[in-house]
């Protein structure tokens, strides 16, 4: 079974962790589809989903970390380029929905989670040593779009990277809470 995300999974920062949450949503959901009985159109969303998200994730996690002066950037990196590299080899090459429901599971469960719960708890590590040598840590201005949704006054606010996933992703991406699509307002 999956972990639930907990806030000792968190590396303080609002959008990796918030992101973090949203891999294990994904992850769980992920899960449940290699687990049952799906069509090969699901287990086919769920890993484009993943991996687009994935991506985007990486990209915003990699900024932080230059943005804090993490040392072990470029080996994080290989990381996340191996991760998505495997990935994408892995489903290229597979077309029975079995071995696909596997993959899903093995993703969910082994490199993703494991990813976070071991590499990216390295940057919470490295973050809490430079504070507590008084180090600089200070994470470079980021800019922000802003989104709304039917909640009344409730506002999304998303990296360059994730609004550009939203932007550009064939599926409508809608508020936890309202379960309506997240529209553009404005960059501030």
């Amino acid at each position: 079974m999956l972990p639930d995300w907990s806030n000792d999974f968190s590396v303080h920062h609002e959008i990796i962790d918030q992101q973090h949450q949203m891999l294990f949503t994904l992850a769980h959901k992920a899960y449940r589809i290699a687990n049952s009985p799906s069509s090969a159109n699901e287990v086919k969303m769920i890993l484009i989903e993943f991996f687009d998200y994935m991506k985007t994730h990486f990209r915003d996690e990699e900024q932080y970390m230059q943005a804090i002066g993490y040392p072990c950037l470029e080996e994080h990196r290989k990381i996340h380029r191996t991760i998505v590299a495997d990935m994408a080899g892995m489903v290229k090459n597979v077309h029975s929905v079995e071995i696909l429901k596997e993959m899903i599971s093995t993703i969910a469960k082994d490199w993703l989670l494991t990813h976070i719960l071991q590499e990216d708890m390295q940057i919470e590590k490295y973050r809490k040593e430079q504070l507590e040598k008084n180090a600089t840590c200070e994470v470079r201005e980021v800019h922000y779009y802003y989104y709304s949704c039917a909640c009344p006054g409730k506002e999304h606010k998303l990296t360059e990277s994730m609004h550009i996933f939203v932007e550009n992703s064939s599926h409508p991406i809608n508020c936890k809470e309202c379960h309506q699509k997240i529209q553009f307002k404005v960059q501030r």
